[in-house]
């Protein structure tokens, strides 16, 4: 008996001490936890007296050779002393920041058993001792130069001194490259709190990736993967190498797609091919369905929501990357009847304006400065007016009794003008918030208003039109016609990558950035990945494409009164609905107050639209009053609607 007892406590101490044992992707996870904190943190590593990348480069082959929990905190002791020593503060500093202005700033991971005990000491010195003060790797930008980035990074960028195609990084080298984006984004990105997936969890499942990949091609493509994970459509954007691609290419055939939701399809909208019209769906790709083409390059784009993924996918889908590529196209035309083309790739640079002109059902309207519509309705496109044209547009349309901005393309600045024109006074539009480059992890507030006092304001109807493609500044200028209380919103959700962008170079040949303030309307909803939300949801369809009827220019007239047109007039929400707490960890409160039905629908999706809740309530007075449990949902943002048979409204939930 006492030769099995002993065994079992040698299998105990056993099993104790491969406890003691961390993984490698633990010892990279951490470490890189650790010197972006002292980077941004340390006395005297924030103020560049250290060459802190070259301590990393020095530190990470004892870090990774550590064969216990032992060397391990050993080698992450001498990078910390490496830094010198914290300067000590005299001085008290409250911690009075809301925590939504701090949810970057988050040091739990400091007592994890992982660190011993003298490690932890370190850390929790540093940030204990720590006062704001310019960081010498994060400054605003003077916009003194053509660089329109918001944050300067002159540290990070370019963060890789190398050109990743003739010089490819060692292990050790790739780990700093991560190590430095990781953590600019995880202290200053205010948009990190709407992740499908967690930051840290990013982090933890590419780091090993980052250390074994071996090749140029590979490390970009798991750039590509891990900032897919951002789910921001300005990420998408500015992610790119100068010698691979990951998505399809450059070259198309003549053909240029947008996705109709009432349909589901992927729908022709030009092209240039004998046989191929407006209105008919694509149904295949080289053998591959459109919902197959989707899942294979899904983990490569970076999308706030299904809007401007499915915008992404009409973009990218028929790319290649060579000239002369024939592809196998099957397409259904208005019957239903599928046909199959083969057809090559060509240089869409010869024809700029076929490929990536917004899509405009009325061929007059695509290069229209400003008009005048049936029923003597206003219009104005966005992409068109120009600043010069400004005053000539507003005495032209002055005295109509609806004006139709079109923001379903890319605006020319001209939003400052008209707000002074047709605004009757300075009113507000959106809070802003900015990450707090003196003391990182943290943001504060900006409150933006715009117009002044004006006795020529404008008093008839104003009427916006939206889609996919409205992004990023397009989004702002919704938000400042929002503002107006006569303003109707028509259309689909928008991008939802509202607020200025910051990006740089990973290395001399991959690029990358994203949204770097959080934009929120003066109620405190925000824009990112919800996007502006339309009072009046309006799709294109196949039939309007191809019959160049424009569902969402129609349903604007006829919001603005205009009858002679064969659309129904439609009565917009006025209910009050209000969702809280929000964000939640368990239950959310949804109140309504002035609902014009007994019956009211409320459904919860995610962010693809996916239906995870719906239940009916009994409207009484008017109102109603009643919650709905998230305790099982994952974290990450979610969409609440309240339908009634006249009446939908839509905000977002988030699950912290």
């Amino acid at each position: 008996m006492k030769k099995y007892f002993m065994l079992f406590v040698t299998c105990i101490l056993c099993l104790s001490a491969l406890a003691q044992i961390p993984t490698l992707q633990q010892k990279l996870y951490y470490t890189c936890k650790v010197w972006g904190f002292v980077k941004y943190y340390h006395s005297n590593v924030s103020v560049c007296n250290v060459n802190w990348d070259s301590v990393l480069l020095a530190s990470l082959p004892a870090i990774k050779n550590a064969a216990n929990d032992s060397e391990f905190n050993d080698a992450l002791d001498s990078m910390l002393e490496a830094a010198g020593p914290m300067a000590l503060s005299s001085t008290y500093f409250p911690d009075t920041l809301a925590p939504a202005l701090k949810r970057n700033r988050n040091f739990n991971w400091i007592s994890n058993a992982i660190f011993r005990a003298d490690v932890q000491i370190i850390l929790d010195t540093i940030k204990n001792n720590f006062r704001p003060h310019p960081i010498c790797s994060i400054h605003t930008n003077n916009y003194t130069t053509s660089n329109n980035s918001y944050l300067i990074l002159p540290d990070d960028d370019t963060e890789l001194n190398v050109n990743t195609y003739t010089n490819y990084p060692d292990e050790y080298h790739r780990l700093l490259m991560l190590f430095k984006y990781w953590n600019v984004i995880s202290f200053l990105n205010p948009n990190n709190y709407v992740l499908d997936t967690p930051w840290d969890t990013t982090l933890y499942n590419y780091v090993l990736n980052i250390d074994a990949v071996g090749n140029t091609e590979s490390l970009f493509s798991l750039y590509e993967k891990i900032n897919a994970t951002l789910d921001d459509a300005h990420v998408e954007g500015f992610t790119y190498d100068s010698y691979y691609y990951i998505l399809p290419g450059y070259y198309q055939p003549y053909v240029r797609l947008i996705y109709i939701y009432p349909d589901s399809q992927y729908v022709v909208t030009k092209s240039n091919i004998p046989g191929i019209y407006p209105g008919d769906a694509l149904i295949s790709i080289d053998g591959l369905t459109t919902a197959q083409w989707e899942d294979s390059l899904r983990p490569y784009i970076s999308a706030g929501n299904t809007s401007v993924f499915k915008r992404t996918m009409s973009e990218s889908m028929l790319g290649r990357q060579s000239i002369g590529i024939n592809e196998t196209l099957i397409i259904e035309d208005s019957t239903g009847t599928n046909h199959t083309f083969n057809t090559p790739t060509l240089d869409p640079g010869g024809d700029y304006n076929f490929y990536y002109s917004t899509y405009y059902p009325a061929d007059s309207l695509e290069s229209i400065s400003y008009t005048t519509l049936p029923c003597d309705i206003g219009y104005a496109n966005l992409e068109n007016l120009q600043p010069a044209d400004v005053n000539t547009m507003y005495s032209d349309l002055q005295n109509k009794s609806a004006i139709i901005f079109d923001i379903r393309n890319d605006a020319v600045n001209t939003i400052g003008q008209i707000a002074d024109l047709i605004f009757p006074s300075t009113l507000p539009f959106a809070n802003l918030m900015f990450p707090d480059t003196t003391y990182p992890g943290t943001f504060y507030y900006g409150y933006e208003s715009i117009g002044s006092s004006n006795s020529s304001a404008y008093t008839g109807t104003v009427i916006i039109l939206i889609n996919e493609q409205t992004q990023s500044h397009d989004e702002y200028y919704s938000m400042i016609f929002g503002a107006l209380p006569n303003t109707v919103k028509v259309g689909s959700h928008t991008a939802g990558a509202d607020g200025n962008i910051s990006y740089w170079n990973l290395s001399r040949d991959i690029y990358t950035g994203y949204t770097s303030l959080g934009v929120f309307y003066p109620n405190g909803d925000s824009t990112q990945r919800i996007g502006i939300v339309p009072d009046s949801v309006v799709y294109p369809t196949k039939a309007g494409i191809r019959h160049k009827d424009d569902e969402v220019l129609n349903k604007a007239l006829a919001i603005a009164g205009c009858t002679n047109l064969k659309v129904k007039n439609i009565t917009l929400s006025s209910a009050l609905i209000k969702a809280f707490p929000n964000p939640t960890d368990d239950i959310v409160n949804i109140e309504a107050s002035n609902i014009n039905s007994n019956i009211a629908n409320i459904s919860v999706t995610d962010i693809t639209g996916k239906v995870l809740l719906q239940k009916d309530v009994e409207v009484s007075n008017n109102g109603f009053l009643t919650s709905v449990d998230m305790k099982s949902f994952a974290r990450g943002l979610y969409i609440l609607t309240v339908k009634t048979d006249m009446q939908q409204y839509i905000t977002k939930i988030v699950k912290e």
